[in-house]
Formats: C-alpha cells, structure tokens, sequence
C-alpha cells in the first residue's frame, strides 16, 4: 500500500546478450492529504531507485557488463521545508581472460551525488544545491598464481569536480551563484595483495596501496590566520584552469589473518591503514540537516586511521547456528568539524569555519544466527563508541560524533507455520543520535538568539520499531511458471513516534519564548497489503 517494486530479467536476442531492470518506489505521500493532521496533509516523504544491468558475451575470453543506477529521497513539508539526496552512477566493464590462471577489468564509471535544501526565513525561501561528479578509469587484475596464492593488483584514476553550494534566495527572485568555490581534484590509486594459504588452518591477506590526490584549477584558495577567535583571511590565491597547485601521498598497508581452530570454530584478526582525501562535516543541530563535503587541500588535510579488529567465530547444533564476537578499535587523525556557531549557509569562505582534530572509535559485536528450520533468523548486539577531540571546539573536551550511537539492537525471526505460510517479525533499537541543543536564549535590539549547549550535549529520543508479516505462498502446480504470495504486514505495530527531527523556534504568542517542535512520521502505525509474482 506504500511502496511497489519489479523486477525483470532475461535474454536479449540470443543466449550471448542478458539485461535486469529494477525499479521501486515508496508512494506514503499520496495519503497524507487524506490525513486529519494539518502538519501531515503538507509532508513530502518517499524515495525511489532504478537499476539496469546488461551483460554481453563476445567470446569465451571476452565479456562486457553494462550497469546504471540512479535513485532519489526526498521529505519536508509544504510551504515550510524540502530536502532531497540522489545518486546517478554508471559502469562499463570489460572482463578479459588473459590466461587461465590470469583475467582482467577494465572500467569506466561516472557518479554523481547531489542533495538540495530549502528552508523559509522571513518571507523569503532560501535554497541551498549541492554535487560532486566523478569520473573514474581503472584497470585490476585477478593472478591465481597456485592454490596457495591469489594475487590482485590494479591502478584506477579519478577526476572529482565539486560543487559545495549553489544559492538562491526564491522570495526576492535573487541568485547568489556558487558560494563557496568549486573544486576540482585528481585522485590516484595503485594496489598490490594476496591471499595466501599458510596450511590448512592458516590463511593471511595482506597487500599495500599507495595513493596520490591533486587540487588542480580553475580555484580560488583563501588563506586563513589561525587562531582564536576566528580563521581571519589574510591572501587569496586563484589559479588557472588545469594548474595542479597542491599535492598529498600516502601509502595504506592491510594485513588480514583467519586461523581455524577446528570444524566449528575460526579467530580472525586484521589491520588497515587507510587515508580518506574527502572528509564530511555535519551540522549537529537539531533542525534541518546539512552535511558538507570538502576535498583535501592546502587547508584540510587528508583523514588518516589505523584500525585493529578480531573476531571469533563458532557454530553450534551441528554447524546450524553460527555465532560470533568481534571487537574493534580505530585511531582517526586530521579529521574535521564545524567550529562553534558557524556560519553555514551563505558562507563563501566556509573552510574557514573548519577545525580539525582527532578521534577514536571502539566497540564490540555480537551475533547470532539461524537460517535453517522452520524457527531462522539472527539476533545481534553492538556497542561502539566514536568520539571526537579537537581544541577548539567544545573547549577542547572529548565530544561524541553525530553518528555516535553507543546500543544497538537487531531482532529478526521467521517461523514457518506451515510450508506455505511464515510469519516475520522485525525489531530494531537505537540509542539517540547526540544533537546539540539551545539551552538558554537572549535579547539584543529586539532579536532574540540563542545559547547553545556544549557540542552534541544532548541525544535524540532513542529509536526502536516492530515490524509485523504474515506471508502466504500460492500453492505448487507442476509446470506452472507463475508464482505468487499474499503478505500482510505492520510497520511500527506498537505506534512509536519516532523523531525525524527537532526545531526550536519563537512561540508565536510570545516572541520571548523558545519552544521545541519535534518532527515524525504522520502515520505511526500503519498496515499493508502486498502480492509478490515472479514467472
């Protein structure tokens, strides 16, 4: 009753050529305007995606893989707020059998990810667009030197092209144009690994990558005098177009090992050292979130981690439940965050309101698992931390990230009533994403603003739903390719109001007041029908 979904697959002519179409789409906003709810008759919420493959065979050596993706979410609320996000991708793969110990890809890509705000102030309608492009060619090989030893090694190169923020003020009809500069940088990667069998019960991975990322023009680069209270611009810098003006290295060792103790039972342990030359910074507040990407440069340096995990893995009830604990621990350096009452919307100079720091992320893992049996599913537990430590924010006080979610919780069980007819059940739990909040306000010349509380000093409710099926399945007929079922489902069976987000703004009946608005889905418990074919 919400959502719909199809699938096809099959030949294209011959034997040799074979394509799948995907598509789905949620369609809940259809029924808010039949809703009691003034606030619900105006909500925006639904998402869509769409995914083509196509494959080709040229000879028994050659082989061609087509595939596109391209999907969208959007929700707000008429006349008050909108949000979107999407992605466009595209991939074409030439798979080449060199010999038959060694085979190769080639593939050309094109990604977009784009997402656009739009937010009342006053009487005017501030929008606020934003992309990244990226144009990728690389080339990996897979070298089964002996049963002992897998090797890949590739290289790939990409051109990204940033767009931060492109403005406009909708009430005044005025377009403010690209307010913070775009960007554009190449990236490139050359890897090397194997996966070599020790003996019987010792396996290692282990492989190196080494990356180089370029800023290249057209650019316009401000330098800033660090210190407090704020990033002053002492130079601008603007460089042609084509002109590599800045350039970072970096070598990324792995090293994986899986020992197995006997027929139920295995450890595995691996480190990575990775570099991320794109960080994101987030608005933490509870209103309308705002997520920004920058590339690494001459004022943001590369995110650097080391990572450490182990993990232990036995099965139970001859091999019919698997369980496992896995604990990890990751040190993060030159990571980025807004500093304290940045400025983030019509900010040309917004790396100037960056600050950058360490963090650390921990946490343990816990799981249990059954798909056999007419009582399957899984059950898993993970506690994890991520915590953040950068001087100037939060007067130098460890804080936790905006993704911070300490307590975990996935129950999923199936039982087969009968071999037509299963019941589902699905909960889920979440701590509260930390948020921070305004915890005092002031009067200057009439205008009011606000205090707010250390950074992310407060959480969002906790999280937690239960999702309810019945599925019927037709009955078996010899020879008939048609097969279909019956599901009847409720999403959140026990109704909770789960917040999508929190806004604090002036009580309309006294402008010296602040008064919180927490945002939900309209619908809080809802029922749905569903038929699922296949022939």
């Amino acid at each position: 009753m919400i959502s719909s979904r199809l699938t096809l697959e099959g030949p294209i002519g011959n034997d040799k050529t074979s394509f799948l179409l995907a598509g789905r789409r949620t369609y809940a906003d259809l029924f808010f305007p039949l809703m009691t709810d003034s606030s619900a008759k105006k909500s925006k919420l639904y998402f869509y995606d769409f995914n083509l493959k196509v494959n080709h065979q040229i000879n028994e050596r050659n082989r061609l893989y087509l595939s596109a993706y391209t999907g969208r979410d959007r929700f707000g609320q008429k006349g008050n707020s909108d949000a979107g996000f999407g992605n466009l991708t595209g991939t074409l793969r030439w798979n080449h059998l060199i010999t038959n110990n060694l085979f190769s890809n080639l593939s050309a890509i094109v990604a977009k990810y784009d997402y656009s705000l739009k937010m009342k102030q006053g009487g005017s309608d501030y929008v606020w667009n934003s992309n990244m492009m990226d144009y990728t060619l690389k080339l990996d090989f897979n070298w089964f030197l002996n049963p002992q030893n897998e090797i890949k090694f590739g290289l790939l190169s990409t051109f990204h092209d940033f767009d931060p923020c492109d403005a406009y003020i909708q009430g005044e009809n005025s377009r403010l144009g690209s307010i913070v500069p775009k960007n554009y940088a190449l990236e490139h990667g050359l890897y090397i690994s194997n996966e070599q069998k020790i003996n019987e019960k010792l396996t290692l991975k282990y492989g190196l990558r080494y990356t180089v990322f370029q800023n290249i023009g057209s650019a316009t680069i401000y330098s800033f005098a660090k210190g407090y209270p704020n990033y002053a611009v002492t130079d601008t810098t603007y460089y042609s177009r084509g002109k590599i003006f800045h350039t970072y290295y970096g070598f990324e060792p792995r090293l994986g090992l899986n020992y197995t103790l006997n027929d139920k039972a295995s450890l595995k342990a691996s480190f990575a050292r990775t570099i991320q030359n794109m960080q994101l910074a987030s608005n933490s507040s509870g209103g309308m979130p705002l997520d920004v990407w920058f590339p690494s440069g001459p004022n943001i340096k590369p995110q650097k981690a080391n990572q450490y995990a182990i993990g232990y893995f036995r099965n139970f009830a001859n091999n019919t439940i698997e369980t496992s604990v896995e604990t990890y621990y990751k040190q993060m350096e030159d990571i980025i965050d807004f500093k304290d009452n940045a400025q983030l919307l019509m900010n040309p100079r917004l790396e100037g309101d960056i600050r950058s720091g360490s963090a650390k992320a921990y946490g343990i893992e816990f799981l249990v698992r059954k798909d056999n049996g007419r009582l399957n599913g899984w059950i898993s537990y993970t506690y994890s931390r991520i915590l953040r430590k950068i001087p100037e924010i939060n007067d130098g006080v460890a804080y936790p990230a905006t993704y911070d979610k300490p307590h975990n919780i996935n129950v999923i069980l199936n039982y087969e009533l009968s071999k037509r007819v299963i019941f589902s059940t699905n909960w889920v739990y979440a701590i509260g994403a930390p948020v921070t909040f305004p915890v005092g306000s002031y009067k200057i010349d009439n205008t009011y603003g606000k205090y707010y509380s250390t950074r992310n000093g407060y959480r969002m409710r906790d999280y937690h739903r239960l999702d309810l099926s019945l599925a019927i399945k037709g009955k078996d007929h010899p020879g008939r390719k048609w097969q279909g079922e019956w599901v009847f489902s409720m999403y959140n069976a026990y109704a909770r109001h789960n917040d999508w987000m929190i806004n604090f703004v002036q009580d309309s009946k006294d402008n010296s007041k602040i008064v919180a608005e927490r945002w939900y889905l309209p619908f809080v418990c809802f029922p749905g029908i569903t038929y699922n074919f296949k022939f």
